[in-house]
């Protein structure tokens, strides 16, 4: 199955999969915007991705999340496969310290039937 993702700018590193059997793309933090007071950070991707029909894109945190101080607001994104804007993740700050910062890898996204 052929994805398709499409950097919205061109300093947006494209999604990677370090292993040919991972499971997901890892996703890099393009840019971050603060949200609710401080309580919420939005990293946005810059990728955008064309899902095949029938297919669903899930985002997850990555296992690297355990040593941050912060977590997906909903757990599991969700990409339908008709949705073509950008790819953004929102996570919850949980206490100081420890967040993602621009050119880490911040989730990652699987595709499944």
């Amino acid at each position: 199955m052929e994805i398709k993702f499409k950097r919205m700018s061109d300093n947006v590193k494209s999604p990677y999969k370090a292993n040919p059997g991972d499971a997901g793309y890892d996703l890099y933090v393009h840019a971050i915007e603060w949200r609710n007071d401080g309580m919420q950070v939005c990293y946005h991707t810059g990728i955008a991705v064309e899902i095949p029909e029938g297919y669903v894109g899930l985002l997850y945190m990555r296992s690297s999340a355990v040593h941050k101080t912060c977590r997906m607001a909903n757990a599991t994104g969700v990409v339908d496969s008709g949705y073509r804007g950008e790819i953004t993740a929102v996570f919850d700050i949980l206490g100081h310290g420890n967040l993602y910062r621009e050119g880490d890898r911040c989730c990652q996204l699987v595709i499944m039937p």
